[in-house]
């Protein structure tokens, strides 16, 4: 079948992000350079398929839209990949179900493919059984010839993309059962409760709710219920940074978008955003994200005040 598809240059990971409908997703830049990603989606009766590829290493997160289950694969990864604090590779398929909260960290120029299966009366009620019982779970599959399957179909799809009818050539059923493959598959292990992952979770609420504070690690770890050093291998282990870091990286990205927003002054996003050093703050805002806060700010007064 043919499904309606459109593909799209982004040069902000915050608007790309919007485009896998229903996942709630949140992007944070991890390295430098300007930001540029290309997405693909598709949609078809209970069937959506997203391709995306970010040109920067990213953190990801979100979780399964209610009544879906979704499969998620590298297409073209050329570095170390994490999936809810599992090493994440070609081999592996994440599966996740309905509320599954997720948290992906990819390396610059990957591309991933996500096949999104929404549970409604059409679907195979062996596949919709299974898949219910999915829900508020993300399960990583290493079975290497399930996930060449899936990334050749995927390869497929992308170039059987038409630009005159903006369609693309889905076989569904073919899709749906690789999915059943996927959901009896016994090669799957657990990836949101790990005590890792949970403890990087709840450091990373404690940081996001304080952005303003002046949060040392040790009290981060504290609040968390744990040691500096276990915080750490948490991190190290979940998204590959340090807990200091990260922080620092998450105070970065939060400013972005306070400046993006139009409604602040770069010393008053840097103020709430925890950087009280602006000269400091300047630099390392242009490192990442290759400009300087100032130009971030400006094209943002004018968005917001160019006339309808």
């Amino acid at each position: 079948m043919r499904m309606a598809a459109a593909v799209q240059r982004y040069y902000d990971f915050d608007q790309q992000a919007e485009q896998l409908s229903g996942f709630e997703r949140i992007y944070q830049q991890l390295d430098c350079g300007p930001y540029a990603g290309l997405f693909l989606a598709c949609q078809g009766g209970e069937m959506k398929i997203f391709a995306e590829r970010n040109n920067r290493r990213m953190s990801r997160q979100g979780a399964g839209p209610s009544g879906t289950i979704s499969a998620v694969l590298l297409l073209e990864c050329t570095g170390h990949a994490i999936s809810n604090g599992l090493t994440f590779t070609a081999g592996d398929v994440a599966l996740v179900g309905s509320g599954g909260a997720y948290e992906a960290t990819c390396p610059a120029d990957t591309q991933t493919v996500v096949f999104t299966l929404s549970l409604e009366s059409s679907v195979p009620i062996q596949l919709r059984h299974l898949a219910d019982r999915q829900a508020g779970r993300v399960r990583r599959v290493n079975n290497p010839e399930l996930a060449r399957k899936l990334r050749a179909l995927a390869a497929n799809i992308v170039r059987s993309w038409d630009e005159a009818s903006q369609s693309v050539s889905t076989p569904q059923s073919v899709v749906h059962g690789l999915l059943l493959n996927l959901l009896v598959s016994p090669n799957a292990v657990d990836g949101s409760s790990h005590t890792s992952i949970q403890l990087y979770w709840a450091a990373r609420d404690v940081m996001l709710n304080a952005l303003g504070e002046p949060l040392k690690i040790p009290e981060i770890a504290r609040r968390v219920g744990t040691s500096r050093r276990t915080l750490e291998l948490a991190f190290d282990r979940c998204i590959s940074v340090s807990p200091a870091k990260y922080h620092k990286l998450l105070r970065l990205n939060n400013a972005r978008r306070l400046l993006k927003s139009g409604q602040h002054s770069v010393s008053r996003a840097a103020a709430n955003s925890g950087l009280h050093h602006l000269g400091r703050f300047s630099s390392d805002y242009r490192d990442l994200f290759g400009e300087l806060p100032t130009k971030t700010a400006l094209r943002a007064r004018i968005l917001t005040t160019k006339p309808d």
